[in-house]
């Protein structure tokens, strides 16, 4: 198998996991939908940018999504809602964003136990 249907195959896996489609993940990272089928055929090659993105996007390792060595996942998957509210929160203006993560965290186990 080559590197490039390597890096694809990891690709899909992982959108395949959080229950995603091409071009949502697509619009989440910077790129056509076109360019991520091609990618995930292994008919092209991500690059460092794009490669970057997905990443911090799936929270994984460059070097797992790369070659597949290392660590795999730091974190869970995110779910669809997850990313839509991820998109969401990161086109408000800054301190409508700050409004709502104080609201969030509020009402959150996470925010009570700060």
């Amino acid at each position: 198998m080559s590197e490039q249907q390597t890096i694809g195959t990891r690709i899909r896996t992982l959108r395949e996991q959080a229950q995603m489609d091409q071009a949502v993940l697509a619009e989440a990272v910077g790129t056509a939908r076109t360019h991520l089928t091609n990618i995930e055929r292994g008919r092209a090659k991500p690059g460092r940018d794009l490669m970057l993105a997905i990443a911090r996007y799936f929270d994984v390792s460059v070097d797992w999504l790369a070659n597949g060595t290392g660590e795999r996942c730091l974190v869970d998957p995110m779910t669809p809602k997850e990313a839509l509210l991820l998109q969401a929160f990161r086109e408000l203006p800054e301190h409508e964003a700050d409004l709502h993560l104080q609201l969030i965290m509020s009402r959150s186990t996470a925010g009570k136990n700060s």
